[in-house]
C-alpha cells in the first residue's frame, strides 16, 4: 500500500573536504565494526556535537538495531564508489541485502552528514517499448519539460507500464502532462479525468477526518483507541500504556501491517486481498491482540491501525467513511471524481491496472473494511485540487494533519503525511501502491512546488516525482 524510501539522513555544518575519501573509508570502517559488535552507543559517538545535539542516542540506536539489523543483517563488507561534492557515496553488503550511504566527515573522522538509501536494481527489459511511439502531450519546450519527458519515456519503455498523468504545481500555475495509454494497445491518451487507484494516498483523506474530529472536540489524539471500540479489549496495551489515537495515525500503534490471520481466514482471495476481512473480523482480531511493547516505541507502518482508525471515525460520527469524506474533503474541495466506489457513469474512465513483473491486467482492489488505508479511486483534475488545498493550508484541519507528532532519525510523520528532508527543505508527501497502480502526491514545504503522479501500473513512481521536485527547487 504504501513504499517508504528508506532513508537516515542528518544535514549539519556541511563543510567542504576535497579528497576526503582516506577518511571517510576510516569512518565507515569504524561504524561497520561498531554496528557489526552492537556498540550502538559508539556510533552514536562517532557523530560531531552539533549533531549530538540534534541526534537522540535513542534515535540512533532504534535505527540500527530496530530498522536495519532485523531485516538485513550484519555488514559483511562495503565499497567506495565516488564523491560528489561534499559527500562520499559507498556501496555497503549486509547479509540480506544492500544499501548506499553517503557520507562526510571532518578531519577527526567525526560525520557531519550521512544518509542511508535502498539499492534499487536496474530494471532488465527484454523487449523494450520504442519510446518515439509513446503518445503524449507534452510540448517539450523548457527544462522540466523536457526532464519529465526523459523520465516519463524511461518508465513507460517498460512493456509491463501503461500510462502516466502527471501533475505539478509551480507558484500559482498548475500544468498537466499524459503519456502513454490507458489501456494497453488502445491508443487512448490519459487526460485530467481518467481514473486511477491511489492507494495508500487515501490514508491522508483518513488523517484529514481525524484533524476534523479532533478540532471539532469529538475526539483527542491521546485517547485510549477502546474508547471508541464496541466491547472489551482488556488486552490492548502494554504494561499499562494503551495505544492511543495518535499512534493509530503516526504507525506508532504496535499493530502488525496486516492481521495474522490476513490470508487464512474464510473468502481470502490473493487477486482480491481485502475484499473479505470485515470490520467484525477487525474486532475479533483486537481483542486476541497482545502488543509487545508500549505504543509510541516503535514505527511499523500499518495498514490494519488505519482501517482501524477508519471505524473509529465512522463509530464518532455514526456515518459511513465515504460520507464523511465526501462531506468534510471531496464536496467542499469540489473532487467530484474521488471515491471508494466508482459509479457506473465513470467506468470507462478507469483505466486498467497492470502487473509490475507480469505486464497483464490485474483485478480492482475492493478494500472493504479497509477502505480508511487505501480504497479510493481519483484523477489529476481532483488531485490537484487536493494538492493546492494542502499546499494552502485552506483551514485549520489541514494544518493539523500536517503537524509532525513522531520523529525518526531522519524524518518524522504527522498524520499520516510523511515529513523529510529534501534538498535542505522539507518534503511533504505520501505515495500509494495496489496491484495494478501505482501514486505519489506531495510539495516542498514554504515553497509553491508540488507534484502529483498516477501510474495504472504497480510499478512505483517515486523517483519521477523527487526529480521533478529537485529541478523545480533549483530553478527557484
Amino acid at each position: 500500500m504504501i513504499r517508504y524510501i528508506l532513508a537516515f539522513l542528518l544535514l549539519i555544518n556541511m563543510c567542504a573536504f576535497a579528497q576526503q575519501r582516506p577518511l571517510t573509508d576510516q569512518a565507515v570502517g569504524k561504524l561497520a565494526d561498531n554496528y557489526n559488535t552492537g556498540l550502538y552507543t559508539a556510533i552514536y559517538n562517532q557523530f560531531t556535537p552539533e549533531a549530538k545535539a540534534i541526534l537522540s542516542e535513542a534515535s540512533i540506536i532504534q535505527l540500527y538495531k530496530e530498522n536495519l539489523l532485523p531485516p538485513l543483517g550484519r555488514i559483511t563488507s562495503w565499497n567506495y564508489v565516488d564523491e560528489v561534492k561534499t559527500n562520499a557515496n559507498y556501496l555497503v553488503n549486509f547479509e540480506r541485502g544492500k544499501m548506499r550511504l553517503k557520507i562526510a566527515v571532518r578531519k577527526d573522522l567525526l560525520i557531519t552528514y550521512y544518509e542511508w538509501l535502498p539499492v534499487k536494481p536496474e530494471k532488465e527489459i527484454a523487449s523494450p517499448k520504442n519510446t518515439a511511439l509513446i503518445k503524449n502531450n507534452n510540448p517539450k519546450q523548457t527544462k522540466l519539460q523536457l526532464l519529465l519527458d526523459s523520465l516519463a519515456l524511461d518508465y513507460l519503455r517498460d512493456p509491463n507500464n501503461s500510462s502516466l498523468s502527471i501533475g505539478i504545481v509551480d507558484g500559482d500555475v498548475s500544468s498537466t502532462y499524459f503519456y502513454g495509454e490507458t489501456k494497453k494497445e488502445s491508443g487512448k491518451v490519459p487526460d485530467e479525468k481518467s481514473l486511477y487507484e491511489i492507494g495508500s494516498i487515501s490514508k491522508t483523506f483518513t488523517a484529514f477526518l481525524l484533524a476534523h474530529a479532533v478540532n471539532e472536540k469529538k475526539i483527542v489524539l491521546t485517547d485510549d483507541i477502546r474508547k471508541y471500540l464496541p466491547g472489551e479489549y482488556p488486552g490492548l496495551q502494554y504494561k499499562g500504556t494503551p495505544i492511543r489515537i495518535v499512534n493509530l495515525a503516526n504507525h506508532t500503534s504496535g499493530l502488525p501491517r496486516l492481521p495474522t490471520d490476513f490470508d487464512t481466514s474464510p473468502g481470502f482471495n490473493a487477486e482480491d486481498p481485502y475484499k473479505h476481512y470485515t470490520k467484525e473480523m477487525m474486532y475479533q482480531y483486537l481483542k486476541s491482540f497482545k502488543p509487545d511493547t508500549a505504543a509510541g516505541r516503535r514505527t511499523e507502518y500499518s495498514n490494519f491501525g488505519y482501517a482501524v482508525l477508519g471505524k473509529i471515525l465512522e463509530n464518532i460520527y455514526q456515518k459511513p467513511l465515504e460520507e464523511l469524506v465526501k462531506q468534510t474533503i471531496t464536496g467542499p474541495l469540489k473532487m467530484s471524481s474521488t471515491n471508494f466506489k466508482i459509479a457506473e457513469s465513470e467506468m470507462a474512465l478507469m483505466t486498467i491496472g497492470y502487473s509490475e513483473t507480469s505486464g497483464k491486467p490485474v483485478p480492482y482492489w475492493q478494500l472493504g473494511a479497509f477502505n480508511a488505508a487505501g480504497g479510493l479511486n481519483s484523477n489529476i483534475h481532483d488531485m490537484l485540487l487536493y494538492l493546492k488545498a494542502n499546499m494552502a493550508n485552506v483551514n485549520p484541519d489541514f494544518i493539523l494533519s500536517h503537524t509532525e507528532t513522531n520523529r525518526q532519525t531522519d524524518q518524522s510523520t504527522a498524520l499520516a503525511w510523511v515529513l523529510s528532508p529534501f534538498r535542505g527543505k522539507t518534503v511533504i508527501w505520501h505515495n500509494g501502491g495496489t496491484a495494478g497502480f501505482s501514486s505519489w502526491c506531495g510539495y516542498i514545504k514554504d515553497k509553491k512546488l508540488g507534484v502529483v503522479i498516477l501510474s495504472n501500473s504497480g510499478d512505483e513512481v517515486n523517483d519521477i516525482a523527487l526529480e521533478l521536485l529537485s529541478l523545480s527547487l533549483k530553478q527557484k
